[in-house]
């Protein structure tokens, strides 16, 4: 049953991934910082980190990748695995610089949208 609010917000995007598919270039780079990594991988690695909450699809991993490689940020190869080959993606020097400078850009920003969503959850507790 639709509720009048409805027209108005749709509360069912509230935690279906928006914050999070903001951060995805964060979290590839952050993946394969780590290590050589393909796209299948790095969808199960984001699934787990977001602990099931979102699960990006290969129409937004595998673009944002290419367009990483386009800038420098990230190498990729094809790697024999199990008989088939596999697109690998591995971070450059260039790419572990835009990883740090991602950091100190996105730390506060997610400090202050987490005391604001404090804030909507102090008020949504009110009666």
């Amino acid at each position: 049953m639709k509720k009048s609010y409805h027209d108005l917000i749709d509360v069912s995007k509230l935690s279906g991934g928006l914050l999070l598919r903001g951060l995805l270039p964060f979290y590839v780079l952050s993946l394969l910082a780590k290590k050589k990594m393909y796209g299948k991988q790095i969808i199960d690695h984001i699934t787990n980190m977001t602990r099931g909450s979102w699960k990006p699809s290969p129409g937004s991993i595998y673009p944002m990748l290419q367009k990483m490689v386009k800038l420098g940020l990230v190498t990729q190869h094809l790697e024999n695995t199990g008989g088939q080959s596999t697109r690998v993606y591995e971070l450059t020097g260039l790419g572990r610089e835009a990883l740090k400078d991602m950091r100190k850009e996105i730390k506060p920003r997610l400090e202050k949208t987490i005391q604001l969503l404090s804030y909507h959850l102090q008020e949504l507790e009110k009666d």
